[in-house]
């Protein structure tokens, strides 16, 4: 026997497509003030415009809309609660979803799916939604702003599409929502036009691979999707914005938090370079910050689309110079082969671009800055410089030299003095959910760091080649309180 009989219930009500389709088809702006309509779909219950930013529904008189024995069969009442489901919209944002939320043991059903009490899922123009009963549908939801949807179909069944986040070489990124569990992703689009032999499966083989990443320190690729002419990836989302936006904010970061960012950032990438993977776009733009505090989890995107973009797409950045570029890069106007290094190259500048909230190379400085680039020409011009320590600026004369083979490696860079700090490493680990290592536990630690030779074709003796026993309590060393080991 069907619920509907067992209760002897009135029957619902019939609609014809075209009476679906006049409903849907009302002005929207029949009042100024309201957001949305509950439609009625059984004659137990009425239309009721949204107009607030809370609604409820259920027994209780105190409900906006209070369901009595005068409209309902008592079987029904009885399984509905006092607050049976509750829908909420932030009115101040124009493109918010709206959330509907279950309330009552007993269920509350979107399209026939429960919700589950106390929890939520969005609700979409043209969900119904049923009380108690699954296959009963009792309201059928207008949404009066929404937005227009030019999602594929196989997304917008899924994703509610909110606010445009940014736009760049690799596409555009907006704010979506997953419909049944309301979890926040940022949503990239790609036209294939942008891709390099997009008519292969080679640009989807190297996102695929993306995806299986997993490390702290790199935005997870939850999702692709390959459509006729885009590609749709889905991310994860970072609240803390971009690290461009918090460098001009400040102006400049400290050096210290600089450092738990750096450090973060070269974490990144050796777990990149340990899996043959090159960013090759790394800048301010494409670090995520998760949070607004100062030392907070940092996290680099863009890793896969960098080799999935054409290059030349990848090269322009403001203005179309390429201010991060390795000179490598320049120097085969982008069509030659690359080691890893060019990521070192682009770290150099970001950590220049943090301590000091300035460019090493621009066009301003005389010079066009490509040619800057390809010779390694730069000084420490700005007054931000005179609170930094001379180790730091040494470590960015390391990693801005035009010689391949005399950059450091990553797992060369992760061993350099300045970043042998106990207390930022401690700081780092712990931002990035990591054990802190043993030999860092404790501030009166000494670390031995056994560092590999350059293969270079030069007798000089680097920084960030030498391996000593250091304490790393003190900044500031003396050569005399070196010890080489051997």
């Amino acid at each position: 026997m069907a619920p509907e009989d067992d209760l002897d219930l009135p029957q619902t009500q019939s609609q014809s497509h075209n009476t679906q389709d006049q409903v849907f088809s009302q002005d929207a702006d029949e009042g100024k003030d309201v957001w949305g309509r509950l439609i009625a779909k059984h004659k137990s219950f009425n239309n009721f415009d949204l107009t607030s930013d809370t609604f409820t529904a259920g027994r209780a008189t105190s409900c906006d809309y209070s369901l009595s024995a005068e409209q309902i069969k008592q079987k029904l009442l009885v399984q509905m609660s006092k607050r049976h489901f509750q829908i909420t919209r932030n009115l101040t944002e124009v493109d918010s979803p709206v959330y509907i939320e279950d309330l009552s043991r007993n269920g509350t059903f979107v399209n026939e799916e429960k919700i589950g009490l106390n929890k939520k899922r969005i609700l979409a123009h043209g969900d119904t939604i049923a009380i108690a009963i699954a296959k009963m549908p009792a309201f059928l939801f207008r949404d009066h702003r929404r937005q227009s949807n030019d999602l594929p179909e196989e997304i917008a069944k899924k994703y509610y599409k909110s606010t445009k986040l940014g736009s760049g070489a690799c596409g555009t990124v907006f704010l979506v929502y997953k419909y049944r569990t309301c979890q926040k992703f940022a949503m990239k689009h790609i036209k294939k036009n942008l891709l390099v032999d997009y008519k292969t499966d080679k640009s989807l083989n190297e996102a695929r691979i993306m995806k299986s990443l997993t490390h702290p320190c790199i935005v997870k690729m939850h999702e692709i999707v390959d459509c006729s002419d885009s590609v749709y990836i889905t991310l994860e989302l970072m609240k803390g914005g971009e690290l461009l936006t918090r460098i001009q904010k400040k102006r400049y970061l400290s050096e210290s938090n600089a450092k738990v960012f750096f450090y973060q950032m070269c974490h990144a990438i050796k777990y990149l370079h340990e899996r043959k993977i090159t960013h090759r776009d790394l800048k301010p733009d494409n670090i995520l910050l998760a949070s607004a505090e100062e030392n907070t989890l940092l996290k680099i995107s863009d890793f896969g689309l960098s080799k999935l973009v054409k290059n030349n797409s990848v090269l322009k950045t403001l203005c179309g110079t390429p201010l991060y570029v390795a000179p490598e890069v320049l120097l085969t106007n982008g069509k030659g082969e690359y080691t890893e290094k060019v990521d070192i190259w682009s770290l150099g500048v970001v950590l220049f671009t943090m301590l000091s909230g300035t460019l090493p190379f621009a066009d301003d400085y005389g010079s066009p800055a490509q040619e800057q680039i390809k010779t390694g020409n730069f000084q420490f011009r700005s007054s931000n410089w005179r609170h930094v320590s001379r180790t730091a600026k040494d470590l960015i004369k390391d990693l801005l030299t035009t010689d391949v083979k005399k950059r450091p490696s990553i797992d060369q860079l992760i061993q350099t003095k300045w970043l042998r700090d106990s207390d930022m490493i401690t700081t780092a680990h712990n931002i990035m959910g990591l054990k802190v290592p043993q030999h860092y536990q404790t501030n009166a630690t000494r670390l031995a760091i056994h560092a590999p030779r350059t293969t270079a074709n030069s007798g000089s003796d680097h920084g960030f080649l030498r391996p000593y026993a250091v304490d790393i309590d003190s900044e500031n060393i003396q050569p005399s309180k070196k010890r080489r080991l051997h």
